[in-house]
């Protein structure tokens, strides 16, 4: 790395110092034109040309420069050692494209990717601050959010959510410094949507070797391994968590799900609380498009069970963690209402999805179904949900988060920079006008845009929270408020 690189130092917290800062600068030159805005986009990672530079750093959220310069402080990254590749699924392809940006290892607060999201689903450009915010108050092991302001060569991109890449930076972190695990992305691939389901064979095999695939391009369960254990791509430890969820060796029908046998087992192999807690969130926020309608999105790392422990295929420990969360906060293309989704049964209100997408039925979600059968941990489910609508889920905490101090005013003037008025379209790509971010971020107003119809973030908080008291106080008739013993203020992730 050249000595014009400036780092920040990794001492203490300083991801989160990172990540604390509101609004930053990201500024690419040097770099080829045809590349900026391809015919076809930049699916493999594209290293910097030659005489290429990028430089990043933190700048004020209120100034109405496009990329105000550094003035005189050395940026927190000046290199020539970069690449650059188009990230996500709907936004790969869309006019304003999502930005993915690798750099020398602990380039920049020990981490070496600048994930820059184009917010292109979402009008409002907050919901995934919002929802990030939340799983962080929940005690999930989540990405942490702030902004960014993007040019590459003269042309400026606009303001992007700058979000935390899962990789070995996060998890050292999340994971008391450890690094010898495996860590796999879900997608929906070659063996279908990621649902977790136990996979046998017709010889009745139902170990690692079923969750492979056959498509190294399109897996469903993509897995980066930091284990140097020779079994460790073997997928065993996948195939030993889908058991544990299925259960197969307790006798009886879906009754083996409330016992103590089958908590003893999905315990050995989950942090179960962490996934419930997450959970909560989730159908509270209305993200459908993880472990909910689609099922992918997401990821599980498997540390192992114990600090110590280099084997951890013959001793997974699995961690559910978060990823994607722009279609929230009710966006849907399906004619769904999520703010009415049954807090239990996740799936009934995913028929919509589906057949959209050309299929019948419904979501299959083993994970949420089993673990919500049996009474403790339906228990701990429901108190840390009711826990979320007494403290950080409903309209006085959510449009706090939002008011002029907070979200919106790190959004603007960065959004309204997009375009040059406020009815025309945005010669960035937006999909959303100046005013159309205007009226559904500050006034609060729904919006339909082609298949998409988007509710306000207000709107749709208060008929989730509404919905969500109402099915309470029906079933709590069976699990009373507080009988799951909890306290979750210990949970929350400093």
């Amino acid at each position: 790395m050249t000595a014009a690189t400036q780092r920040l130092t990794t001492s203490g917290s300083a991801q989160d110092r990172f990540f604390g800062a509101p609004m930053y600068a990201l500024e690419v030159q040097g770099w080829s034109a045809d590349e900026v805005y391809p015919r076809e986009p930049l699916t493999d990672p594209v290293s910097a040309p030659p005489n290429a530079r990028l430089r990043l750093w933190p700048i004020d959220p209120r100034d109405g420069r496009r990329l105000p310069p550094p003035d005189g402080v050395p940026p927190l990254v000046d290199t020539a050692q970069f690449t650059l590749v188009n990230s996500g699924n709907r936004t790969l392809t869309a006019p304003k494209r999502s930005w993915k940006v690798d750099l020398d290892p602990g380039e920049v607060a020990g981490m070496s990717t600048l994930n820059l999201k184009s917010m292109y689903n979402d009008p409002s450009q907050m919901r995934e601050a919002l929802a990030w915010r939340l799983f962080r108050f929940a005690g999930v092991p989540a990405s942490r959010h702030t902004y960014a302001r993007l040019r590459i060569n003269e042309r400026f991109l606009g303001l992007f959510s700058l979000i935390e890449q899962v990789d070995k930076a996060f998890l050292r972190q999340r994971f008391a410094g450890k690094l010898h695990g495996n860590l796999y992305k879900v997608f929906c691939g070659d063996l279908g949507p990621g649902t977790l389901q136990r996979r046998v064979g017709p010889d009745g095999d139902d170990s690692g070797r079923q969750y492979r695939g056959t498509s190294h391009a399109d897996q469903t369960y993509r897995l980066k391994s930091y284990s140097g254990a020779p079994d460790a791509h073997s997928y065993d430890d996948l195939a030993w968590l889908c058991r544990a969820i299925d259960a197969p060796g307790l006798p009886g029908g879906t009754d083996r799900f409330d016992t103590d046998a089958f908590a003893a087992g999905i315990r050995e192999v989950l942090d179960v609380e962490t996934f419930l807690r997450w959970a909560g969130v989730n159908v509270l926020v209305g993200a459908w498009d993880n472990y909910f309608a689609t099922p992918a999105n997401y990821y599980l790392y498997n540390g192992g069970r114990g600090n110590d422990h280099a084997d951890v295929v013959s001793a997974p420990y699995f961690t559910f963690i978060p990823w994607d969360y722009d279609n929230t906060f009710g966006i849907d293309y399906f004619g769904t209402s999520w703010q009415y989704a049954d807090v239990l049964d996740w799936a009934s209100i995913t028929g919509d999805y589906w057949r959209r997408n050309g299929h019948g039925g419904r979501s299959h979600l083993p994970l949420v179904v089993n673990l919500l059968q049996n009474t403790a941990f339906r228990r701990y489910y429901l108190d840390h949900l009711e826990h979320l609508l007494d403290t950080e889920f409903n309209s006085a905490a959510i449009d706090a988060r939002i008011g002029a101090t907070d979200l919106w005013s790190r959004v603007v003037p960065g959004a309204y920079l997009e375009s040059d008025t406020p009815y025309g379209a945005p010669f960035t790509g937006r999909q959303f006008t100046n005013d159309e971010v205007y009226r559904t971020g500050f006034d609060q107003l729904e919006l339909r845009h082609g298949d998409a119809f988007v509710l306000g973030v207000h709107h749709y908080v208060r008929m989730r929270y509404d919905s969500a008291r109402a099915q309470l106080d029906v079933l709590r008739r069976r699990d009373p408020a507080g009988s799951s013993g909890a306290n979750f203020a210990s949970a929350r992730e400093s």
